[in-house]
């Protein structure tokens, strides 16, 4: 089996185009892909506190490819990016994680971001999954659970804020 460690993360304030600004918190070795997709003026990181998140070091740079693409990571990390990514990961190590995932600690969802139980960076009263969620996942969701108060044309955070306010009522 293998050993899964505790790594540092950090809070992000992403601007992925001129209409869609995000907060994700990611792993700190993640820091220079971010930047490298979506231009280093684009990244900010946030004065937030975050929590560890659980990763294997082995399979990191497996996640990374399949979230980022290879020429994204070669653009932060290099060619040789799987022994970088390695290092990186290792150096972020903040502490050992229970070989199970009992729930309590942060780890990554299908999409690659952190999900950190509780943990709510827009203040909205809605479920960790659903902030990690994309605006076209959100817009999927409430069209299949009946929530006709939310619009293409809404920013990611109004929708989120639609769905909480549907699943409180």
């Amino acid at each position: 089996m293998t050993k899964r460690i505790l790594v540092a993360t950090v809070a992000l304030l992403v601007s992925r185009d001129a209409m869609t600004t995000l907060p994700v918190t990611v792993p700190t070795h993640e820091l220079e892909i971010q930047k490298a997709v979506f231009g280093e003026d684009n990244v900010e990181v946030r004065d937030i506190e975050t929590a560890p998140a659980a990763i294997t070091v082995e399979e990191e740079a497996v996640r990374l490819v399949g979230k980022y693409g290879a020429q994204a990571i070669e653009a932060a990390y290099g060619v040789n990016f799987k022994g970088a990514i390695t290092k990186a990961a290792a150096a972020a190590k903040v502490g050992d994680a229970p070989d199970e995932d009992d729930g309590s600690l942060g780890g990554f969802n299908g999409t690659g971001e952190i999900v950190v139980p509780g943990a709510n960076p827009e203040g909205l009263d809605a479920d960790a999954e659903l902030l990690t969620m994309t605006k076209d996942a959100l817009l999927k969701y409430a069209a299949a659970n009946g929530i006709d108060t939310v619009k293409p044309a809404m920013k990611k955070d109004e929708i989120l804020a639609e769905i909480a306010a549907a699943n409180r009522s």
